[in-house]
């Protein structure tokens, strides 16, 4: 378990106008994994995604045009390696 101690974990969360339920996915992630960071991915959406996941306590990288899930994925990857 050594290593698991010493790791950070990250919850990749994509979102194309998710403005309704983003928060409630981000506070699940944060009641249940409690150790991991959560970064939401909005893949440019119209609607208020990234307002909403910022408030939920998720840090928000907003994508200026949808690029799909593989893009918003791959996002929140080299995201992770940063």
């Amino acid at each position: 378990m050594a290593l698991l101690d010493s790791s950070t974990f990250l919850a990749v969360v994509p979102a194309y106008n998710e403005a309704g339920t983003v928060a409630e996915v981000v506070r699940a992630i944060r009641e249940k994994a409690p150790r991991f960071d959560v970064v939401v991915i909005d893949d440019g959406s119209t609607d208020e995604t990234a307002a909403r996941g910022a408030e939920a306590g998720a840090s928000v990288i907003r994508l200026p045009f949808n690029v799909g899930i593989g893009g918003a994925v791959q996002t929140g990857f080299l995201y992770a390696l940063e």
